[in-house]
Formats: C-alpha cells, structure tokens, sequence
C-alpha cells in the first residue's frame, strides 16, 4: 500500500474527520479493516466505490463474471468499453485510481464453500452482493464458520432488502460470545428453483441498486467504527415506488436468541 502523506490524509477525510463518530481514532480503524465484497454487480459497485472512498484500507474482490451491455444501466462503475472484461479486474482499477492508498484484490473466481473459507482468511466483514440464493447461503454457511459478521443486500423490480447477520452482540466481547442471526437462523432452506426470480428474470431499476448497495456500504462502515444503531436481528426494506421504508425484528425458526 502506498504511503500517504499525513496532511493529504488529513485533507482527503476531513468531512469524516470532523464527525465525533469518526475522528482520527474511526479514521485509522477503517485504513486497519479488511472487507470482502462478493459480487461486483449493481450492489457491489456502489458498495464499493463508498468503501474505497471512505479509506478502507484493503478491499478484496470475488466475481468470476464479465462486464455485459445489459449491466450498464445499474452498474454505473463500468464502461462501455468494459463489455467482455472481468468486472473484478475493471472495479479494482477503479479503486486504484481513486484512492491509490487502498489494498485492493481482484479474485475471478466464485465463492463457493470449497474456496470461501480461505477467501474470508483475516477478512473482518463480508458484504454479499450477489443475486442468486447459493452464493448467498455458501456466503452464510463460510462466515458461520468462520466467525465473520456479514452484510447482506437483495434487490428486484422496485425493492430491496438490507441487514447484517452474524454479528456479535457487543463488539467488546471476544468473538467466541454471543452471536446475532444468522441467515438459516431465519430462512433455514434455499427457495426451489424458480421459486424467487432474480434480477435478470423480474427486471430491476438502476437507481435502486444505488440506494441498497450504498446502504450496505453504510452499515459496514457503522459496524467498522462501532457506532450505534447497528442492524442486528433486524431487516430493512425499501419500496422505490412508494418511498416507504420498514424495519423489522428478525427471530429465528425457533424465536429470538
């Protein structure tokens, strides 16, 4: 990672630095955190373009798809020019070019459960930006495993869903304490096939993978500086067309932890 000189540091944050929430204290633990962010699609850039502009200090990449004609309308990150070029490879030099102080990784691979331990390895939070149910739940089963708190974020046609799962109760505890849902603590079972569409088969508005993505990227930066008013056990939901906004308390299939 290249060095940054302290006033350009202090110059580029300033805004943040200014929040009693950040200061220098927040501003040096989001340049220490490592995230992963799975699925570089309509979520993943939004998400991530926030992180990196924020000053995470090491961004890791996963997606083994290219850039096609039909993402540009919510994947604002790419260019035409892009089409056919692995959107890891093209969202990581946007990173680099935007904030050359972030680490950033760029993995043309699947998450699936035979990598996705080894993928989250010192990674301190996952952010699922997928659009299909066996990415997320290998997503859940690996962070499960591994005791890393995630975000997760779903949209289709003028709606979207965000919340965290497998956080810890109280971030000053170690982290074999107690733990908030899961994803099966709450959907226990994969939908059939072709029960749910996803984006490519209901439609979805551009705009609205801004809106949900940048709220994934909020959250994690909450979790990051310890902020209050965390999503844990909750779910957000979001309707485009009607500007409402809900929040609701998760149980699990069994009640509440």
């Amino acid at each position: 990672m290249a060095i940054i000189e302290e006033t350009d540091f202090l110059d580029r944050y300033q805004r943040q630095l200014s929040l009693s929430e950040v200061g220098l204290d927040g501003q040096r633990a989001l340049r220490a955190a490592h995230l992963l962010i799975v699925g570089l699609g309509g979520l993943g850039c939004p998400a991530l373009q926030y992180l990196a502009a924020a000053g995470v200090g090491r961004l890791t990449l996963v997606d083994a798809d290219r850039v096609s004609l039909s993402n540009l309308h919510r994947q604002i990150l790419y260019q035409r020019s892009d089409v056919g070029e692995f959107k890891v490879h093209k969202a990581a030099a946007w990173v680099k070019a935007q904030n050359p102080n972030t680490n950033v990784q760029a993995i043309t691979e699947m998450f699936t459960m035979d990598n996705g331990v080894d993928l989250l390895g010192d990674v301190d939070l996952v952010l699922d930006c997928t659009d299909n149910f066996t990415a997320r739940y290998h997503i859940n089963d690996a962070c499960k495993l591994t005791k890393k708190p995630w975000v997760y974020g779903s949209i289709a046609k003028f709606e979207g869903q965000m919340a965290m799962f497998n956080v810890l109760l109280n971030q000053t505890e170690t982290a074999s304490e107690m733990r908030s849902l899961n994803y099966r603590d709450v959907f226990p079972t994969p939908p059939a096939d072709g029960e749910i569409q996803n984006c490519a088969e209901a439609g979805v508005l551009g705009a609205l993978a801004g809106i949900i993505g940048s709220l994934q990227a909020l959250e994690a930066l909450k979790w990051i500086l310890k902020t209050p008013g965390q999503m844990r056990d909750q779910l957000l939901t979001y309707n485009g067309l009607t500007h409402q906004l809900l929040k609701f308390q998760l149980q699990g299939i069994t009640g509440p932890k």
